[in-house]
């Protein structure tokens, strides 16, 4: 149980999104369990509003319900009141080394690629873009990241939360670490 939301959690940086559009009007959000080399994504989901969302006490309480085996997740769908559902760009990479990042540039584009804040979360980092995105456009994103990655290395971004990812519809990216696969909370690195 955390009594505090760090200023480095992604948290944060999600709230500037959504109060800079005041036409976001609904986030979603799940607990799920990890279950290693599983092609099944078992979730429970549920919807934040805005308000609530803004409400940073309400949130920590949704962080602190959050089930000892389960982890709380923000997923890239959200409800926009002029734009319907759009998500948020997500990116979950493989690596722990932030030398690596560099490699989603070429395949993003400059302007994508600096719209994204990056967070350690143990093992690897977690990306946030800035710029909400269409369904379209989140599937064109989703592939492109699967280009990342080049034969014969080990892969850059994680191609096995795309995967799941593309199948679910969104992205999500965790922001507990309650159980015993994951080293750390994400934390804002740039």
């Amino acid at each position: 149980m955390i009594s505090k939301l760090c200023s480095n959690h992604p948290y944060w940086g999600v709230r500037t999104l959504v109060e800079n559009d005041h036409d976001i009007i609904m986030l979603t959000f799940s607990h799920y369990t990890y279950k290693p080399q599983s092609l099944t994504d078992e979730r429970k989901i549920y919807s934040i509003s805005r308000q609530d969302f803004l409400n940073e006490p309400l949130v920590l309480g949704a962080i602190n319900s959050t089930p000892e085996d389960q982890e709380f997740a923000l997923h890239s769908t959200i409800l926009h009141r002029t734009l319907g559902q759009m998500h948020i760009p997500m990116i979950d990479m493989s690596t722990g080394s932030g030398a690596q990042l560099e490699k989603v540039r070429p395949v993003l584009g400059e302007s994508v690629f600096f719209d994204f804040d990056w967070y350690k979360s143990g093992r690897s980092y977690h990306g946030y873009g800035r710029s909400l995105l269409t369904q379209n456009d989140w599937i064109k994103q989703m592939g492109k990241l699967l280009l990342v990655n080049q034969i014969g290395v080990p892969p850059t971004v994680d191609p096995r939360w795309v995967g799941h990812r593309l199948i679910a519809g969104y992205a999500s990216l965790r922001w507990t670490k309650n159980t015993p696969q994951y080293l750390d909370y994400p934390r804002r690195v740039s």
